[in-house]
């Protein structure tokens, strides 16, 4: 593997167990919503591995709500079957659920996504040629909501809502050629 966009959580576990790769930088803030069956849930489910969701429900819901940590593919099902009365979860995997969507901004941005590249690799044309590319498809598919949208809906099979992103306080981050190196 040269280069990977993943959770901040992973990126930091392998950090922990594998030499020569580092965080170039952050590509995604905001990513989860809340998807609730009540406006007052008593049973919250989040990702497990994924801390800094304890502190966005904890946030939203008070200090008396009660966390069930699970794998991300059993959330849905949970709040399906009523095992929970909520779930933080990745827009992209919450957007089709039923119940009542919201952010989970509550204190400003968290980051959610970063990439992490192999160092070796950074030094090369490859990296760069990445970069550039990276950055212009952002910029475009920022600029035009209506290619925004035909991919969103390629990639997930659902129309995305009025407002966009911008609904849901997600931002994708182009990502800075000359970015130091972030730990």
């Amino acid at each position: 593997m040269d280069m990977a966009i993943i959770c901040k959580e992973a990126a930091k576990e392998y950090l922990e167990n594998t030499e020569g790769f580092e965080v170039i930088s952050e590509c995604t803030m905001n990513s989860d919503i809340f998807v609730m069956n009540t406006q007052s849930p008593k049973v919250v489910g989040m990702t497990q591995d994924r801390d800094y969701q304890i502190d966005l429900i904890r946030k939203r819901f008070g200090e008396d709500v009660e966390i069930v940590s699970m794998m991300v593919g059993a959330l849905p099902y949970a709040l399906e079957k009523g095992e929970v009365d909520a779930i933080i979860i990745d827009f992209i995997k919450g957007v089709h659920l039923n119940g009542t969507k919201e952010d989970t901004v509550v204190d400003g941005d968290y980051t959610t996504y970063v990439l992490l590249s192999n160092t070796e690799f950074k030094k090369t044309r490859q990296f760069k040629k990445f970069i550039k590319i990276y950055n212009e498809s952002l910029e475009e598919l920022m600029e035009e909501e209506n290619l925004l949208k035909q991919h969103f809906y390629n990639y997930t099979k659902t129309d995305l809502e009025e407002g966009g992103l911008e609904k849901w306080k997600i931002k994708l981050l182009s990502i800075k050629e000359d970015q130091d190196t972030q730990k």
